[in-house]
């Protein structure tokens, strides 16, 4: 059997081949899974304890679910104001509503995640 001659420069560019080829790959096959978003909720933008929020990230699709928690800073004054939102059912619009209206702004994490339906 005839022996390979292979310099350390070629191993090394086949290596970072391989490796840009599965990144690439993961890039792939995680885009659109999961995407988080963080979104203010102005204390002065409440109407009857509705308010819309617009982001483009936000798709009506029945292959995503929006887990909605407020952020640390926001959680007692969110949960006392019994802060929910409903579906996506518009893109790039979310919609939250309330109990008691916040006196403060409230700063929402919002994680979109694809399943299958």
């Amino acid at each position: 059997m005839a022996e390979k001659h292979t310099t350390l420069a070629q191993l090394r560019l086949n290596a970072l081949r391989t490796k840009s080829e599965v990144l690439a790959l993961l890039v792939d096959a995680l885009e659109g899974v999961q995407v988080g978003m963080t979104v203010t909720l102005p204390a002065a933008n409440w109407v009857s304890n509705t308010q819309a929020i617009q982001n483009a990230s936000l798709l009506a699709d029945d292959n995503y679910y929006y887990i909605v928690c407020p952020d640390a800073a926001s959680y007692a004054a969110g949960c006392s104001a019994g802060l929910k939102a409903d579906n996506v059912t518009t893109d790039g619009q979310i919609t939250f509503h309330c109990d008691s209206t916040p006196t403060s702004d409230l700063t929402v994490h919002i994680l979109r995640l694809e399943v299958e339906v």
